[in-house]
């Protein structure tokens, strides 16, 4: 039994379709990544699952339940840390988020201070929210989607706007979630590098439909070997970056103006760019093969879904 199974969703608003009769299903004890650009259908898929939206049609299962009667086994956080409530402390979140869910007494308290102390945030439970620092908030804001110990955890942008210390910690904090609580972790967001660290399964979806669905490693490999990265001798100025752009290849312009990336599928088109290259008075220091990353594995699949 899998942990979320979509079937033949279908929602649209007006004469819009926002996500047109998609189906997938996530693994029970996984991190899967819902990834898209805005208008891609992956924040209606994330709230029909949550049944905050009702689809026209379609079948969400929840542990093997229909959705609508298996709101007990998922909790959800919504952009960053908008659930939080600023005035509170994190203890008194964590027991308020509790209370509203029917869940309260002794058992909740304890809970509430493992679940902080878990998180390094034993020493801050009794301080206020807004004064604790961003990466401290979105610890407390993931640990209220685990106060009522459901079995699925849905994240929307978690990493949102911290920095690069404060991203690092919550990385380990979702791989906590997932390899020591052993909860199904769905996670929306645009940081592909939290994807390619911490995430089993990869969905994407463009224009309502899924463009991409398999392990991050199936997908990784996918596209292994067809960067290549051009070293040129000088900088490049706008006319020519304009030059590149109007050649049939996808260059992406690195923050050095002397070099610049591509994707390939034939190793023989090398020869092809360095002509064209050469012919604009582009002149080649060094041409070599990069290492893939998720975000440009990402780009290539929203390009391919266009």
């Amino acid at each position: 039994m899998k942990a979320i199974e979509v079937n033949n969703l279908v929602k649209s608003y007006g004469n819009v379709i926002a996500v047109n009769n998609i189906s997938f299903s996530v693994e029970r004890g996984s991190i899967c990544a819902i990834l898209g650009p805005n208008g891609s259908g992956k924040t209606t898929t994330i709230k029909s699952i949550c049944n905050l939206l009702i689809p026209e049609r379609g079948e969400i299962k929840l542990e093997g339940k229909d959705n609508k009667i298996a709101t007990n086994k998922i909790s959800a956080l919504f952009e960053g840390t908008r659930n939080l409530y600023w005035r509170l402390t994190p203890r008194e979140n964590l027991r308020y988020f509790a209370g509203i869910r029917g869940y309260g007494g002794n058992e909740i308290e304890k809970k509430a201070n493992e679940l902080l102390d878990r998180f390094n945030l034993g020493q801050k439970k009794d301080v206020i929210v807004n004064n604790l620092s961003r990466g401290m908030q979105q610890k407390v804001a993931i640990a209220m989607t685990l106060i009522c110990d459901t079995d699925i955890v849905i994240l929307d942008e978690p990493t949102l706007g911290l920095d690069v210390e404060s991203i690092m910690e919550i990385k380990t904090v979702l791989m906590d979630i997932a390899r020591e609580m052993h909860k199904t972790v769905l996670l929306s967001t645009h940081d592909m590098s939290l994807v390619q660290d911490v995430c089993d399964d990869v969905i994407v979806l463009n224009k309502g439909r899924i463009v991409a669905q398999d392990s991050l490693l199936n997908l990784m490999d996918m596209f292994k070997g067809m960067t290549y990265e051009f070293v040129l001798l000088n900088k490049l100025t706008d006319d020519k970056k304009k030059v590149l752009n109007e050649l049939e290849y996808d260059f992406y312009f690195t923050r050095e103006d002397s070099v610049v990336e591509v994707d390939i599928f034939d190793i023989k088109e090398i020869y092809n760019i360095t002509d064209k290259l050469l012919k604009e008075q582009i002149l080649i220091k060094e041409v070599k093969q990069k290492d893939i990353n998720f975000e440009r594995v990402y780009l290539n699949l929203i390009n391919e879904g266009k």
